[in-house]
């Protein structure tokens, strides 16, 4: 897993001078530029007047795999573009962490663990049949492509640790929005530790807003 923020928005004309709580702050002043503007950030925390945080937006690069990009790109108040393998093979698979179901919540998980399991009449780890079947399949993938089996059929096998590009961007109500849901406990680990990173540059960008929430445990919102 990787993060790296990409973009953000900067500020035109009378706003060039702004970093990213002046432009929120100008932008909810209506040009009315002013020195000190925490006394009305926290106002508009306080309060929940989120609308003035829609017109500051950020991108940002997340290296995951599939299973992980497709519970991201549910949050349809943000854009995503992904890595195609259609037209681009894949960059191979993702260390699957193998946790213990979690006894009460079927969504979740627990301590890590790699039990043994009788795969092909063996008794092996868990991890270790993984690995296996991980390398038959990329082996069969690349035999498909080098026997000219076009790449949108090919990837019809890959499993969904197979590693993958997103590129996510939102404005900063759709951004902590996100971060409110995929840091709760309910989350899985994967989602929490992208939402995580994307909530510590955010934190670096504008600490005036996330230093008034306690946004690493979710739910501020």
């Amino acid at each position: 897993m990787k993060v790296d923020l990409v973009a953000k928005t900067i500020g035109v004309g009378e706003y060039s001078e702004l970093n990213n709580v002046g432009l929120i702050a100008g932008i909810a002043r209506h040009g009315k530029i002013k020195e000190g503007v925490n006394g009305l950030i926290r106002y508009l925390v306080k309060n929940k007047h989120w609308s003035p945080l829609e017109h500051t937006y950020f991108s940002f690069k997340v290296e995951t795999r599939r299973s992980i990009s497709a519970q991201i790109m549910r949050h349809r108040s943000m854009t995503f573009q992904e890595w195609s393998l259609r037209y681009s093979e894949p960059v191979g698979f993702e260390e699957i962490d193998i946790r213990k179901e979690h006894p009460t919540n079927r969504q979740s998980s627990t301590d890590s663990f790699d039990p043994d399991v009788v795969f092909n009449g063996q008794s092996v780890k868990y991890s270790k049949a993984t690995n296996y079947l991980l390398e038959k399949i990329e082996e069969l993938y690349n035999l498909g492509i080098e026997a000219g089996v076009a790449k949108e059929c090919a990837r019809d096998i890959l499993p969904l640790c197979t590693k993958t590009t997103i590129h996510i961007t939102g404005n900063l109500r759709s951004m902590l929005a996100f971060i409110n849901i995929r840091n709760d406990h309910h989350a899985q680990k994967e989602v929490r530790d992208i939402s995580t990173a994307m909530g510590e540059e955010l934190e670096k960008e504008v600490p005036e807003i996330f230093g008034k929430l306690n946004w690493r445990d979710g739910m501020f919102m």
